[in-house]
């Protein structure tokens, strides 16, 4: 056996059986981390997080263990000295193989001046004996994850690995994605709603079961504004029309298609999909399948306008048989009063929101999201904030903080992975982070019959406020 490897000295521990580390560990590796980076040990798992990497220049007071494997096929469990850093990859040496994770431990000295690495999302290099990080502001920030985390606040953090090592300004622009409206879009007239009766807790998937669509993931394109979009028009459509249409309508469609004035994967205008889909009309996602949140690109119109004058009808790009296009009627405004949201999520559907996304909801774990000011307090390259589209789905109030605390249910567009399940709660009631400021709502063309029962209760709203 050897006790040092490379110059790096190392405490090691002959395996046969478990470990003394992994017997204090669970299964789900380390706490409030999603991280796949974990090594086999004698048919268990070592974990490798931050509550051993990346301590910054201090140090952590415990190195993470590395499995060496010999040629022979033995296994020797060392751990590095909190003195010396850690290599981020390891070479054969005298037989022996180690593997380690991909962090860094990092004492605040290096050796050879010029040599870079990467410190989550900053690159950081040798500059006269000690490392210089660019400083570039993370979408996982540590110290105000642990904020979170020992804290007192309404909702809880997790550091994801899918957002590991990525900048705060690469979330905020493939992440998001809605345009700020324009003004003429902001003062569009409000639909009038009658009151009714509310009950303390309501969630659409309760009511209209699977005519609900589930949470999908945009990847990384900025394309909220057109995921959101087709999310509301397909549950409304499957609503309005009681379960005889339920097709996930193409996202895809929208944001290759739909690029006059628009931006694709770098944002979009929310009353400019809504016109593509009520004039044209959308195909679904089986038809046009979601492809921009892997290529972070747009991509070219597989369905032009031409098409749909076209005897033939359209042609899938997925070689589907059914190009059916739905259609939506105009979409019209929902008043910013708690009330009338409630009231028209309950009788209509979920509806489409539009609100400001600030750095710390990238790590929402669970609970009532409301902002913090952790980062402002850093100062303001810690800060940046950008507008995203949502379906909000119901709400409801939180009293497991020991006071009740009003909220809005959303479904979020980042995968299952994210949050309670891939949906999140935020503060109702307040216009938190403006998410009650902009409010859809639209009603998919379902049968003649429906439309006309729609238009007249419209109206009937209308006359008992004029």
């Amino acid at each position: 056996m050897i006790s040092e490897i490379g110059g790096i000295d190392h405490e090691r521990t002959r395996e046969r059986g478990r470990s003394d580390y992994c017997s204090t560990r669970t299964h789900t590796c380390c706490e409030n981390r999603d991280d796949d980076c974990t090594v086999p040990i004698l048919g268990d798992h070592l974990c490798y997080c931050d509550m051993f990497c990346d301590r910054g220049p201090d140090g952590g007071k415990y190195s993470p263990p590395l499995l060496l494997q010999h040629h022979s096929q033995e296994t020797t469990v060392v751990r590095i000295s909190r003195r010396r850093a850690a290599e981020k990859t390891f070479k054969t040496i005298r037989g022996w193989t180690a593997k380690v994770c991909v962090f860094v431990l990092w004492n605040g000295s290096c050796s050879i001046d010029g040599d870079t690495k990467e410190k989550n999302c900053e690159k950081c290099t040798c500059q006269s004996g000690l490392w210089k990080c660019d400083g570039t502001a993370c979408l996982i920030q540590p110290d105000i994850l642990e904020k979170l985390h020992t804290g007192r606040f309404s909702w809880t953090a997790r550091n994801y690995s899918a957002f590991w090592g990525r900048s705060l300004s690469d979330g905020i622009k493939y992440r998001l994605g809605t345009l700020f409206p324009e003004r003429s879009v902001q003062n569009m007239n409000e639909i009038l709603i009658k009151p009714r009766e509310l009950p303390e807790h309501f969630d659409s998937r309760d009511k209209w079961g699977h005519l609900i669509n589930p949470v999908v993931d945009q990847g990384d394109c900025g394309s909220s504004w057109a995921v959101s979009t087709t999310g509301i028009s397909s549950d409304r459509l499957a609503i309005i029309s009681e379960g005889r249409i339920n097709a996930s309508l193409s996202s895809q469609q929208l944001l290759s298609c739909n690029q006059h004035r628009q931006k694709g994967c770098e944002g979009g205008y929310l009353d400019r999909a809504w016109w593509y889909i009520r004039k044209l009309g959308v195909v679904g996602d089986h038809c046009y399948p979601y492809v921009s949140g892997q290529s972070r690109e747009p991509g070219h119109c597989l369905i032009p306008k031409r098409d749909y004058t076209d005897r033939r009808g359209l042609r899938c790009p997925s070689g589907s048989q059914d190009s059916t296009a739905f259609k939506m009627t105009p979409p019209y405004k929902v008043s910013s009063r708690e009330e009338d949201i409630q009231t028209e999520l309950m009788t209509n559907g979920p509806v489409q929101a539009t609100f400001v996304v600030h750095e710390d909801f990238f790590m929402y774990a669970g609970g009532v999201y409301q902002h913090s000011d952790l980062a402002a307090q850093k100062g303001a390259s810690s800060v940046a904030e950008g507008y995203h589209s949502v379906r909000v789905l119901g709400w409801g109030v939180d009293h497991s903080t020991g006071r009740p605390i009003k909220y809005w249910l959303c479904a979020n567009s980042w995968g299952t992975q994210w949050g309670e399940d891939g949906y999140f709660k935020i503060l109702r009631g307040d216009n938190h982070c403006e998410i009650e400021s902009f409010v859809i709502g639209a009603w998919g063309k379902g049968s003649k019959r429906r439309r006309r029962f729609k238009m007249r209760k419209l109206r009937r709203f209308r006359k008992m406020f004029k």
